[in-house]
């Protein structure tokens, strides 16, 4: 079984694949194997062909690109045609039954159909830029990312589980534990 995390950006993704890979479930994070393939220099070439300032010496210049593809969706999309297809074929690769993936671009990506399970994780947007502004994301740029990523409703529609993750992070963990609970029986 394939489950997928999803949500936007500060909604607690990350603390929901903690608990799963507390439980001892195969998870694996659409950004760790994105940072993995930033590392690769087949890739790092292939990101120098469409963003030619944004590599220094083989080495991306990560805020450079996050800069300009946040601020533009024709380069965004761009980014997203060459990363999407590398990152799915990883996810592909792995064969642990259950798997659980943190996917935060799962409709962008076109991987929804990877998926028997949908887990949504929500909370509110105030709630979501106190998040990052401790995480030390500027408030411009973490409302310009909110911006770039598909609506709270589109995600909804796919979703077939979701998380409230409006409390505390113990109250979000166990609600997490209660949820993945039913894929490892």
């Amino acid at each position: 079984m394939n489950i997928a995390i999803i949500g936007g950006i500060g909604s607690g993704k990350s603390a929901v694949l903690a608990v799963a890979r507390e439980m001892g479930i195969t998870a694996l994070s659409a950004d760790e194997i994105n940072a993995e393939l930033l590392r690769n220099p087949e890739y790092v070439s292939k990101l120098a062909e469409k963003f030619p300032d944004c590599v220094v010496c083989g080495v991306v210049d990560k805020p450079r690109l996050a800069a300009q593809v946040f601020s533009d969706k024709t380069k965004l999309a761009a980014l997203n045609a060459l990363a999407h297809p590398a990152i799915a074929r990883k996810v592909a690769e792995c064969t642990a039954d259950p798997l659980v993936v943190e996917l935060p671009l799962v409709l962008e990506s076109g991987m929804a159909g990877m998926f028997d399970e949908i887990i949504l994780v929500t909370a509110p947007r105030r709630v979501r830029l106190q998040r990052l502004q401790e995480r030390g994301v500027a408030p411009a740029r973490a409302k310009a990312i909110m911006r770039a990523q598909v609506p709270l409703f589109k995600l909804r529609r796919i979703a077939t589980r979701t998380v409230d993750n409006s409390g505390s992070l113990e109250e979000l963990r166990e609600a997490a534990r209660n949820i993945l609970r039913i894929f490892c029986e």
